[in-house]
C-alpha cells in the first residue's frame, strides 16, 4: 500500500495554471451533432444569431492542446464531467477558450487504494470578456494493485 505522497510541490504547482487553447466557434455543424445525440435528430435546428442549446457544448472540440497531467499512477478513470452556463451560447459566435487544473487532491486506502484525483475546468469565454460557460471533467488515478481487496484469496 501506498504510504507516501506522489503530490510534490511541483504537481500542487499546477493548480490554477492556465494554457490558452483554441478558440471555440459554435456552428450549425456543432448544434446537429449535438442534437442528434441527445436528442436522436437534428430538426430545428438554430440558424446564426440565435441561441443554442446549452448540450452544444459536448459538440465543440474542448481540450486539444492543453497541458497533459502527469501520469503519477497506473489507471485512470474519469469521475464527473460537468457543464456550467454563465448565459446563453449563440450560433456563429466564437469562444476563447482556456484549461486551468482548479484543483488535486489524494486519498490513502478506500476501495481504490492511494488515488490522485484532479479537477480541470476548460473556460469558455466570449467577444465581451465574460466567461459565457465552463467545462469541468473530474480524473482520478489509482493502482489497482493497492485496492481495498485487491490482494484478497
Amino acid at each position: 500500500m501506498q504510504e507516501e505522497s506522489l503530490v510534490t510541490d511541483a504537481i500542487r504547482e499546477l493548480v490554477g495554471r492556465r494554457t490558452a487553447l483554441e478558440p471555440q466557434t459554435v456552428t450549425r455543424r456543432a448544434v446537429r451533432k449535438a442534437m442528434d445525440l441527445y436528442l436522436g435528430h437534428q430538426r430545428g435546428a438554430p440558424d446564426v444569431g440565435e441561441p443554442a442549446p446549452g448540450f452544444v457544448i459536448a459538440a465543440l472540440e474542448l481540450g486539444g492542446d492543453q497541458e497533459e497531467f502527469p501520469a503519477l499512477l497506473p489507471n485512470s478513470m474519469l469521475i464527473s464531467n460537468e457543464w456550467q452556463w454563465e448565459r446563453r451560447l449563440i450560433v456563429g459566435e466564437t469562444l476563447r477558450s482556456e484549461a486551468v487544473v482548479a484543483d488535486i487532491s489524494e486519498r490513502f486506502g478506500g476501495r481504490f487504494g492511494y488515488n490522485v484525483t484532479v479537477r480541470r475546468e476548460i473556460v469558455l469565454t466570449g467577444a465581451d470578456g465574460v466567461v459565457a460557460a465552463r467545462s469541468v471533467n473530474t480524473m482520478m488515478q489509482y493502482d489497482a494493485r493497492n485496492a481495498r481487496g485487491a490482494n484478497d484469496e
